[in-house]
């Protein structure tokens, strides 16, 4: 049953990230860098800054009972690092500079995690690592960014081709929604003026939280979003989760399906058992929010069905796009010649690709022989006829819909198999074929597009199902 659930889950997965059109991104928490670096969990990386300040005379279970959380107890030790600091400035402890009147006094506890950060990820050998080959496998992953609430240097050196733009520049940055990025929200170790662990920190944090989410926003709406090593009840989760959770979904009861929260099972799942495939996440004041849930052991067969391997090198995207962008952002634009006959041609990405030399991988797939017969339309074998008669993906008919995510184009189809039991991705018919080998290549046609605006709009509408005989429509 367990194999079963997987290879279901799986090809979901694989099928939402055709279906989006686009890369998905990465949302990586502790539980990562625990995994292949050692990293210390919250109370770990609090016990720690309390055995190295001698003046710090009790374990962290007195800092529990006095407090109301973990923040409030960094808060606690940001004093006792500034006392202990400056009751030995003399002695070389810390740096000079953070003996500076204008440094801000939660430096020096800053400095201390910043420091144990460091020398944790120089002593960590992922070549002959214990997980070497499922790092291995998420290193050959090509996301279209990562966001991470870590503080160490683990997703940089695995992912070295992605920029890195760390705290208040994500907010600020333009680049912060450009392929390949690394958004380290919470601060990094080479910044460690960034760093968020005091509640004070997490207040300030909070107050631009809603610039982050705005930038979040356009991530959520079109991206695969996949959630690794974060419990399902970490709170910077819920707080992200709870802003983006009105837009992305209309109530509920209803599943936002291109979000995937990964929870890491410490023992192996028994193959008899079947877990869940979604979970409702209660986000506190009423509201929650359902997502697609994937329990796992390993990472390996996740990270090999995260692969798209076909992608382009992400540099060489990240250079292609900049270029464009400043073609277009130039202020010597008025002075350029633009070829009207030739752009006329360009009728959307896929004439725009080929101009600039960009092969798509769908038409090597397509290459291979597949025949589809679908009543109605006989027999299709040339695979461009095929593309031609099914030209776009699910993304696509959000796009000529005018919409602004293909998340509504998923809720048209959810709501005819709902009112006529006949569920168009099952099969090839007028509206839909799977063109994939491997994968799923889900491709709709032009009746397709007819049919889901009706059921956007409200219309009247009629089904014919893969043995083109019309379905009754019950409302």
């Amino acid at each position: 049953m367990y194999e079963q659930y997987l290879e279901d889950s799986y090809r979901r997965l694989k099928s939402i990230i055709d279906d989006s059109g686009t890369r998905p991104i990465l949302f990586v928490g502790t539980g990562i860098s625990r995994r292949y670096i050692g990293a210390p969990s919250w109370i770990g990386l609090l016990e720690h800054l309390i055995e190295k300040n001698p003046n710090c005379k009790y374990p962290v279970a007195y800092y529990i009972q006095n407090t109301a959380d973990n923040p409030e107890i960094a808060s606690l030790l940001v004093e006792e690092y500034k006392t202990y600091a400056w009751d030995n400035y003399k002695e070389s402890i810390f740096p000079d500079e953070l003996f500076e009147a204008d440094t801000s006094s939660s430096m020096f506890l800053k400095h201390e995690i910043s420091s144990f950060f460091k020398n944790l990820s120089h002593s960590i050998d992922l070549e002959n690592h214990e997980y070497a080959t499922e790092i291995e496998l998420l290193r050959k992953l090509q996301p279209h960014a990562i966001i991470t609430t870590n503080y160490d240097m683990l997703i940089e050196s695995l992912f070295p081709k992605h920029s890195v733009i760390v705290g208040q520049q994500v907010i600020k940055s333009k680049k912060a929604l450009d392929i390949g990025q690394i958004l380290k929200i919470h601060g990094c170790v080479n910044t460690p003026q960034e760093i968020v662990i005091s509640s004070e920190d997490y207040i300030h944090f909070h107050e631009k939280r809603k610039y982050l989410v705005a930038k979040l926003l356009t991530f959520f709406m079109e991206h695969p979003i996949i959630f690794l090593g974060y419990s399902i009840s970490d709170p910077n989760v819920k707080k992200i989760l709870a802003d983006i959770s009105e837009v992305v979904a209309e109530s509920d009861s209803e599943i936002v399906e291109n979000i995937w929260f990964v929870e890491w099972s410490e023992v192996p799942i028994g193959y008899d058992q079947k877990p869940l495939t979604e979970k409702s996440i209660d986000l506190g004041s009423g509201k929650s929010i359902r997502v697609n849930y994937l329990i796992v052991h390993s990472y390996e067969e996740l990270f090999e069905n995260l692969n798209q391997k076909d992608v382009s090198d992400i540099s060489a995207l990240k250079i292609l796009e900049e270029k464009v962008y400043n073609i277009i952002k130039s202020k010597s634009i008025t002075d350029l010649e633009v070829d009207l006959i030739t752009m006329s041609r360009v009728e959307d990405e896929n004439s725009l690709a080929n101009m600039l030399g960009i092969k798509s991988h769908d038409e090597e797939e397509t290459q291979s022989t597949i025949e589809q017969t679908i009543l109605g339309l006989g027999t299709i074998s040339d695979p461009e006829q095929l593309k031609a008669t099914y030209p776009y993906r699910l993304s696509d008919l959000g796009t000529k819909l005018g919409l602004s995510s293909w998340h509504k184009v998923n809720k048209a189809l959810v709501k005819i198999e709902e009112e006529t039991g006949f569920s168009i991705k099952d099969s090839s018919n007028r509206y839909h074929v799977d063109l994939g080998v491997v994968s799923p290549l889900h491709r709709y046609s032009k009746e397709a597009f007819v049919l889901v605006s009706k059921v956007i709009n409200g219309e009247e509408y009629e089904v014919f199902n893969a043995n083109d005989e019309k379905i009754e429509v019950t409302r």
